[in-house]
């Protein structure tokens, strides 16, 4: 039997998950995580990878919507192609990228203030979009916050030779910063709303 590490076979998964505002600490969490990451290396992807999972278990509580998307793509090639086309995709719903660390190259920006004219903050969005050497997709689809908990938990858990990439995105970056509910529906259409009747431990 081949050895999933010997074969083309990649998976790229995206996890992206809504949150009430009022889990404010999570944004500031996040930024500190990317500054010490180690970003040039699988390990320290692996550790950030670890670190974000924990990060946004801890804050279930708070969790609003989810979507979950993982396929198996028959090439390397591909599943560059298609790993960047979900980055830029979820860059472009940014009102701006204040904090990027890619490839160990940091990259800071002033923040914008917010339009006055907005509504009030009610949502922050985070991605995970990971690439791993497994032969089947990591998830099906997700609407429970049971099965939320045990996709992090399993991304927690993520052998570091299984892993070949991985981006950590989150909007807004900064408290200061807004994402409405208007906003939310437009720019986050496919997300669902999580489901309480089942909620793990």
């Amino acid at each position: 039997m081949e050895n999933e590490l010997d074969n083309d076979i990649v998976t790229v998964s995206k996890l992206q998950i809504a949150l009430r505002s009022s889990a404010r600490s999570l944004q500031s969490e996040l930024s500190e995580l990317t500054l010490k990451a180690d970003t040039e290396t699988i390990e320290g992807l692996s550790q950030l990878l670890e670190a974000s999972a924990q990060v946004l278990l801890n804050y279930s509580e708070s969790w609003t919507h989810v979507l979950g998307r993982s396929h198996t793509i028959p090439s390397r090639e591909e599943a560059e192609i298609v790993f960047n086309k979900l980055s830029l995709e979820e860059r472009s719903k940014f009102s701006a990228e204040t904090l990027t660390n890619v490839g160990g190259e940091i990259r800071q920006q002033a923040v914008v203030e917010p339009d006055p004219t907005e509504g009030p903050a009610a949502y922050i969005v985070v991605t995970l979009l990971v690439g791993t050497a497994d032969d089947r997709p990591l998830f099906a689809q997700l609407d429970s916050a049971q099965a939320v908990q045990e996709v992090l938990k399993k991304l927690a858990s993520m052998r570091t030779d299984y892993l070949m990439v991985f981006e950590l995105l989150w909007s807004p970056q900064v408290e200061s910063d807004t994402l409405t509910e208007a906003e939310l529906a437009t720019e986050y259409a496919d997300l669902v709303a999580i489901s309480r009747n089942q909620v793990g431990d």
